[in-house]
C-alpha cells in the first residue's frame, strides 16, 4: 500500500514538473523568394514572450512554457502566420496585397511599408471613412490626424465646397493655404472630396513634413492629402457587396436665445417702438412663433445605396462600384443628390508589361440655401430669422400667407421661405476623375511607368425670378444660365530602380517628369421679360442681355528625383529634388528648385535592444528638412493688364493691373523631428516637432494712392509656423473575443509674422480687426470692452496699451467713453485669429462581432466675433421691429444697475464684448455595428457576411459660444448655416 502511494506521489510530482518545464524554440523566417525577413515579430500565443528576427531571419525564444502550442509570426506588408511549436521552426511569409493599411504612397513610384517611411505621414483607413454619414469625406478626417485642422463651414448639404482644411497652420497670407488633393496619383480639386463615394475609398494618407511632400514640389507647401481608392484582388473570386443606409438629420444645437413674444412686446412698448393699440392686437392674437422650428426642418431624410464587385484572376484585378445618395437639407431650399460610377482595372499583360485604368464619374443635382450662408448681409438667413424675427408674428396666419410679409419688419419684410420659392436656383455638376497607366519591367528591379490623369468638372447654375413675384420684389422677371467647364490634364513619367548591395544595403532610385495643363471656360447668359411662371425657358424672355464669357489657363513643367537608402532595416535615408516651372509667374522667376532630406533610425533592430523586445516592440527616430512651393494665386497675377471703360462717351483704356515680371514662387522650408515607440505591443506613442518657415511670401501689397491701383501681388514678407503633434494609442484589452482600444491626439501650432512689406514693423487694418505685427502671432485687433459705466449706462473701452478684466468703475487713465477715438482704443486683444490647440480622442471596443466606436474632436483657444449677437442687442434693429436677445432685457436702465450691455440709447460697437470663446468639444461620430455570426453565413452557402450598423454624428457639442455654430473657420459669424446632427441606420451584405 505504501509502495503504491509512493509511486502515485512520484507520478504527480513528475506531472507537475513536466507542466512547469520550460523549452527553447529556434527558427528562421523568410519571404517567398527565400530571402530572410529581418525584424519579423515572433510571439508565443497566450503569453507575453516575444522576439524579433535578426539579419539572417533567425530567432530564438527561451523559457517557452511546455504548454505553449503556437507561434504567431508577423511583419509589415506580409501575411501573418500561426505555426506549431517545434524544435526548429521554418516560416515562409507571403506578401499581403490586401494589407493596404500597412503600406502608404508618399509620392511617385511604388508604395512603401509604413514602418520604413522616413517622412511624417498619417493614414486613415476605410473603416473610418465609411462610418461617416457626411457626403464630404474630409468630415471623416476631423480629429483623426495630428496637425490637420478641418472645419465644416456650413450644414447645408448643397454647399459642397464648405469644408476648410489646413495642415500645420496657415503658411501664407494672400495665397491658398489648402493642401494639395491627389487621387490615385492624379492632382484634383477640392470638389472631389464631395464627389467620391465613401465606400470606394481604401485609405486617405496625409503627408505632412517636407521629406514626404517635397517630391510634389509645386502646390505642396500646404501638405498633401493622398486618396487611394479600392482595387481588385488577384486570385480571388468575385466579392459582391450591397449596402443601404437610411438616415435623418436635425440641428446639432439650438440657435441663439431670442426673447419670447410677451418679452418682446413689453420691451417694444416700454421703449416706444409700438403703441398700445398694436400691443393689444398682437397680445390678442396670441402667437409665439418659434422661428427656429419654422426656418429649419426636423428629421429630414437621407438615403444612400451602394453596390460594388471586387475580385480578380491570376493576371487581372478589378473593382467596380455604383452609388446613389439622396439627402434633404434642413431648409426647404437645401438638397443634394449624387450618383457615382467607378471602375478600377489592373492587368498584367505579360511578364514585363502591366496596365490599368482607374476612373470615376459623379453626377449631382443640388440646391444650396440662397440666404443662409456666412456673411449674408440681411436678416433673411434662416439662422438669423430664428433669432431676430418677431415671435408675435404668425407665419401660418392666412393674411401672412397671402401677403408674405413679416409683421413689424418694415417695408419689403418678406418671409424668406417665400422669397426663395419665387427665386429658384438649381445647380448641376458632372465631375470626372481618372488615370490610365502603362508599366514595364524590362528586368528585375526596374519599373518604368507612364500615367495620364484627367480631372474635369462641369457646373451649370440656373437662376429664375418668377414673373408673379417680380413686381412685389421691385425686380424684373429674369432667367439666367451660368456654365463653366474646367479640365486639368496631368502626364507623369517615372523610372524606379530597386536593388540591393549584399544583404545589408537596399537602394531605391526614382527619376520622373510631370506636366500639368489646366483650362477653365465660363459662359453666362440671361433674358428678362418673362410673362408666365410656367414658361421659364430662356426662349420665353422678351429681352436678351449681352452674354459674357471668360477663359483662364495655367501650365506646369516639372522634373524630379528621389533616392532612398536602408541599411539592415535599421538606418534609413531619403533625398528628393524637384524643379518646377509655372506659367503663373513672371519670366524672371518662373522656375524654382525644391529639395528635402530625411533620416530615420529604427532602434528596434539594434543588438542592444534584443533583450528588451518583450518591452519595446518598436522605437524609431526621424529627422527631415526640405522646401516646398506655393503658386495658388490665380493665373495672371504677373501680367500687366488693361481694362476698358467709357470716358466722355467714348471707349477708353486704363491700367487694371501692373506687370510683375519678377513675381515668383512662395517657398516654405520645413524642419521636422519625430519619434515613435510601441511598448509591450499595447501602447503606441508618436511625437513630432516642426518649424515651417515661409519666405518670399506671396502677398497682396498695398500701393501708394498716386498709383491709381489699390494693391499688387508681390514676393514680400515672411512667416513662421511652429508646433508639436502628439498621438497616443493603447490596447486596453486584446483577447480572442474582446478588444478595447483608446486613442488620443493633440496638436499645437503658433503662427508668427517675421517680415512685412516696405520694412514696416506693423500693418494695422481696423476694418478687418487685424494687425500684422512683426514678431507676434496674428491676434484680433479691436477695441477692448471695459463694461458699462454704472452712473450713466455708457459703454467704456480700454485705451491703447491698457487691458484687464471688464470693470464698471470708470477710470479716465485707462478707459474712455469716446468710440470715435479709434486710434486710442484699437489694440491687440491677445486673442488668436487661429486656434492654437486642436485634436481628437476616441474609443473602439469589439466583442464577438459587436463593435462600438466613438470619435471626439476638439478645438481650444478659438475665438470668433458673434455678429448675430451684435444685431440682436443694438437699438438700430430693435427700433425696426426685430426681435432681441434675452440678454438685452437686462441692459442698463438706471444709475446703479450692474449690466454688461449699455443703455438703450447707445448703439453697439464692434469690440471684444462680441468676441466670444468658440472653443468646442464634439462627439463627431458614434457607431455601433454588428456582424452576424459566421456559422449563420456558412449555413446559407451564399452570403459571406451581414453587417448592421447605427451611426450618430455631432450628437454632443460642448461650447460657450452663443452663435449658430462654433466650428466654422471664419473670424466672424453672421447668418451661417448651422451644423447638423445625423442618425444613420445601415445594412451591408457581402456575397
Amino acid at each position: 500500500m505504501n509502495k503504491k502511494l509512493v509511486l502515485l506521489g512520484a507520478g504527480l510530482l513528475l506531472s507537475a514538473a513536466t507542466a512547469s518545464a520550460q523549452q527553447r524554440v529556434k527558427g528562421r523566417v523568410v519571404d517567398t523568394s527565400g530571402l530572410p525577413v529581418i525584424g519579423a515579430s515572433v510571439r508565443v500565443e497566450g503569453t507575453k514572450s516575444v522576439t524579433i528576427t535578426d539579419e539572417n531571419g533567425q530567432f530564438t525564444l527561451t523559457s517557452v512554457p511546455a504548454s505553449a502550442k503556437k507561434l504567431r509570426v508577423s511583419y509589415i506588408g506580409k501575411e501573418s502566420k500561426v505555426v506549431s511549436i517545434a524544435g526548429n521552426v521554418n516560416v515562409v511569409l507571403d506578401d499581403n496585397e490586401n494589407l493596404l493599411d500597412q503600406a502608404v504612397v508618399v509620392g511617385y513610384g511604388t508604395a512603401k511599408k509604413l514602418g520604413t517611411v522616413v517622412g511624417s505621414v498619417k493614414q486613415v483607413g476605410s473603416e473610418k471613412i465609411e462610418a461617416s454619414p457626411n457626403a464630404n469625406i474630409a468630415d471623416a478626417l476631423q480629429g483623426q490626424v495630428t496637425g490637420l485642422s478641418i472645419a465644416n463651414n456650413s450644414g447645408d448639404v448643397g454647399a459642397i465646397n464648405s469644408v476648410s482644411i489646413q495642415l500645420r497652420g496657415a503658411g501664407s497670407i494672400s495665397a491658398s493655404t489648402a493642401p494639395l488633393i491627389v487621387v490615385d496619383g492624379s492632382p484634383s480639386g477640392t470638389a472631389i472630396l464631395s464627389m467620391l463615394s465613401s465606400s470606394d475609398i481604401e485609405s486617405v494618407t496625409t503627408l505632412k513634413d517636407a521629406s514626404a511632400t517635397s517630391i510634389y514640389g509645386s502646390r505642396a507647401a500646404n501638405g498633401v492629402i493622398y486618396i487611394t481608392t479600392k482595387k481588385g484582388r488577384k486570385n480571388e473570386k468575385a466579392v459582391v457587396t450591397v449596402s443601404q443606409k437610411i438616415g435623418w438629420s436635425s440641428l446639432a444645437r439650438s440657435v441663439g436665445n431670442p426673447a419670447s413674444a410677451d418679452e418682446l412686446l413689453d420691451f417694444q412698448l416700454e421703449n416706444g417702438i409700438i403703441y398700445a393699440d398694436n400691443y393689444s392686437t398682437f397680445k390678442k392674437h396670441g402667437a409665439n412663433t418659434n422661428w427656429e422650428d419654422y426656418s429649419f426642418n426636423k428629421n429630414v431624410p437621407m438615403y444612400n445605396t451602394e453596390v460594388s464587385i471586387r475580385g480578380g484572376s491570376a493576371a487581372t484585378s478589378y473593382f467596380v462600384s455604383a452609388s446613389h445618395l439622396k439627402q434633404s437639407g434642413l431648409t426647404d431650399f437645401s438638397a443634394f443628390k449624387r450618383t457615382t460610377l467607378r471602375s478600377n482595372l489592373d492587368t498584367k499583360v505579360n511578364d514585363w508589361l502591366s496596365m490599368g485604368i482607374n476612373h470615376s464619374v459623379a453626377y449631382t443635382d443640388r440646391e444650396a440655401d440662397g440666404y443662409t450662408s456666412n456673411g449674408t448681409s440681411n436678416v433673411r438667413s434662416a439662422s438669423s430669422t430664428a433669432v431676430m424675427y418677431a415671435p408675435y408674428w404668425d407665419p401660418y396666419d392666412e393674411e401672412s400667407q397671402r401677403d408674405h410679409l413679416v409683421w413689424g419688419q418694415g417695408a419689403n419684410g418678406y418671409d424668406n421661405k417665400w422669397l426663395q420659392s419665387v427665386q429658384p436656383r438649381q445647380v448641376n455638376d458632372i465631375v470626372y476623375n481618372g488615370t490610365a497607366y502603362l508599366q514595364i519591367t524590362p528586368f528585375r528591379g526596374l519599373t518604368i511607368r507612364s500615367q495620364l490623369g484627367l480631372y474635369a468638372t462641369e457646373t451649370r447654375v440656373s437662376d429664375r425670378i418668377l414673373p408673379s413675384a417680380a413686381e412685389l420684389l421691385g425686380a424684373t422677371a429674369t432667367a439666367s444660365e451660368y456654365f463653366d467647364r474646367s479640365t486639368m490634364w496631368t502626364i507623369t513619367n517615372t523610372a524606379e530602380y530597386k536593388f540591393n548591395i549584399g544583404r545589408d544595403h537596399a537602394v531605391t532610385l526614382l527619376a520622373g517628369q510631370e506636366g500639368i495643363k489646366s483650362d477653365v471656360y465660363a459662359l453666362q447668359a440671361s433674358v428678362s421679360g418673362m410673362q408666365d411662371d410656367r414658361l421659364l425657358m430662356m426662349s420665353n424672355g422678351t429681352t436678351a442681355e449681352l452674354p459674357s464669357d471668360s477663359k483662364s489657363k495655367y501650365e506646369y513643367l516639372s522634373f524630379f528625383g528621389r533616392a532612398d537608402y536602408a541599411y539592415r532595416d535599421k538606418y534609413f535615408a531619403n533625398f528628393t529634388v524637384r524643379s518646377d516651372a509655372s506659367s503663373r509667374f513672371g519670366s524672371a522667376n518662373r522656375t524654382a528648385l525644391f529639395y528635402s532630406g530625411g533620416l530615420m533610425w529604427d532602434v528596434t533592430h539594434e543588438e542592444f535592444m534584443k533583450e528588451l523586445t518583450w518591452l519595446i516592440n518598436s522605437l524609431q527616430f526621424k529627422a527631415s528638412v526640405g522646401s516646398t512651393g506655393n503658386s495658388e494665386i490665380g493665373d495672371y497675377a504677373h501680367l500687366g493688364i488693361t481694362g476698358s471703360t467709357m470716358y466722355d462717351r467714348e471707349m477708353a483704356w486704363y491700367f487694371a493691373q501692373y506687370a510683375a515680371p519678377d513675381l515668383g514662387w512662395e517657398k516654405q522650408i520645413q524642419a521636422n523631428l519625430g519619434f515613435s515607440v510601441r511598448i509591450m505591443d499595447e501602447l503606441s506613442l508618436d511625437v513630432n516637432l516642426y518649424n515651417r518657415k515661409t519666405k518670399n511670401m506671396l502677398m497682396s501689397t498695398p500701393l501708394p494712392y498716386t498709383s491709381a491701383l489699390g494693391s499688387q501681388m508681390r514676393n514680400i514678407g515672411e512667416m513662421t509656423n511652429r508646433g508639436i503633434e502628439l498621438e497616443l494609442s493603447y490596447d486596453v484589452i486584446r483577447t480572442k473575443d474582446l478588444y478595447v482600444n483608446i486613442r488620443a491626439n493633440y496638436s499645437y501650432n503658433k503662427n508668427i509674422v517675421d517680415k512685412l512689406f516696405y520694412d514696416l514693423s506693423e500693418w494695422p487694418m481696423n476694418s478687418a480687426m487685424l494687425n500684422y505685427i512683426v514678431g507676434k502671432s496674428l491676434n484680433f485687433y479691436m477695441p477692448i470692452y471695459a463694461g458699462v459705466d454704472e452712473t450713466d449706462g455708457a459703454p467704456m473701452w480700454y485705451k491703447k496699451g491698457y487691458s484687464g478684466e471688464a470693470g464698471y468703475k470708470f477710470n479716465p487713465e485707462t478707459m474712455t467713453k469716446d468710440a470715435t477715438l479709434l486710434e486710442d482704443i484699437y489694440q491687440d486683444t491677445g486673442k488668436p485669429r487661429q486656434a492654437p490647440h486642436f485634436g481628437g480622442f476616441g474609443l473602439t471596443a469589439s466583442w464577438k462581432g459587436l463593435t462600438l466606436s466613438a470619435d471626439f474632436t476638439y478645438v481650444l483657444g478659438k475665438y470668433m466675433i458673434n455678429n448675430t449677437y451684435f444685431f440682436a442687442t443694438t437699438p438700430n434693429n430693435a427700433t425696426s421691429g426685430f426681435n432681441i436677445d434675452r440678454d438685452y432685457l437686462s441692459r442698463w436702465k438706471k444709475p446703479g444697475d450692474h449690466s454688461s450691455l449699455p443703455a438703450f440709447e447707445y448703439q453697439s460697437q464692434f469690440d471684444t464684448h462680441l468676441l466670444e470663446n468658440s472653443s468646442y468639444l464634439r462627439l463627431k461620430n458614434l457607431t455601433l455595428s454588428y456582424d452576424l455570426p459566421k456559422v449563420w453565413m456558412q449555413a446559407t452557402k451564399f452570403i459571406s457576411n451581414v453587417r448592421l450598423s447605427l451611426t450618430g454624428r455631432n450628437l454632443l457639442t460642448v461650447t460657450k459660444y452663443r452663435g449658430a455654430d462654433p466650428e466654422i473657420s471664419t473670424n466672424i459669424s453672421y447668418g451661417n448655416f448651422p451644423a447638423t446632427r445625423e442618425y444613420t441606420v445601415g445594412a451591408e451584405i457581402t456575397f
